[in-house]
């Protein structure tokens, strides 16, 4: 299930078609976890806007920068 997430996101991210990323932190160990981001040499330049707490989790903005 988690294996078309880090490819959409890939394909976004070729294409320059992401702006910003909100990332949400739980503290849960899962195992290995579940990627994000497919393993390839893309590189985003990102700039954290902002970070807001929300009791256990916390919540990463970031912009993209182009």
């Amino acid at each position: 299930m988690g294996c078309w997430r880090g490819e959409l996101l890939h394909s976004f991210s070729k294409e320059k078609l992401i702006d910003e990323l909100i990332l949400t932190v739980a503290p849960t160990l899962i195992g290995n976890g579940i990627p994000l981001f497919k393993e390839d040499d893309l590189h985003l330049e990102l700039s954290l806007k902002g970070i807001k707490r929300f009791n256990q989790f916390v919540e990463l903005h970031y912009e993209v920068q182009k």
